[in-house]
């Protein structure tokens, strides 16, 4: 039986430009949903009655193509492509972090007025996808890593 050339398509053909488009919209669709920002004159302050949350994550070849977004207490408030940053202004409180690509990590922060932190996202190796994982550390370790990475902010 003989199958109508409308609906059979010969894979050798096709197959590594359907391969090469699935990989362009994977990589453009993990940025999407934030842009760049220029960094301000000033170093970024919290607001008052606010503590300063600064996001980000060192350029690596390993995971590179991965974005993730991050969450604070269930609510999105940002995305963290490869060699990015962001900041974010918190009530005081106790928050919880997460990262999400289709795996998650969570961190919890209390957050206290007048004060700045720095979370620093990674990305480890799963079996499909990149696992995000999410490290607070100390002012001298970030403040070096963020000099050479772009801001970024949510696209509205």
């Amino acid at each position: 039986m003989k199958i109508p050339s409308l609906i059979y398509v010969r894979p050798t053909k096709f197959a590594p430009r359907l391969l090469i488009l699935a990989i362009a919209g994977c990589l453009l669709s993990s940025c999407a949903s934030v842009q760049r920002e220029a960094a301000p004159a000033q170093p970024d302050r919290p607001e008052p009655g606010k503590g300063l949350v600064i996001v980000y994550r060192e350029r690596h070849f390993t995971g590179g193509g991965v974005s993730y977004k991050v969450l604070d207490n269930g609510t999105r408030i940002g995305g963290l492509p490869n060699g990015a940053y962001f900041v974010y202004q918190a009530k005081p409180g106790v928050h919880t972090f997460t990262a999400a690509t289709e795996a998650t990590d969570e961190k919890p922060l209390t957050v206290e007025a007048g004060k700045t932190y720095y979370i620093r996202g990674e990305v480890q190796m799963g079996f499909f996808v990149g696992r995000p994982h999410l490290i607070i550390v100390d002012r001298q370790e970030a403040v070096g890593a963020i000099k050479e990475l772009h801001r970024v902010k949510m696209k509205p």
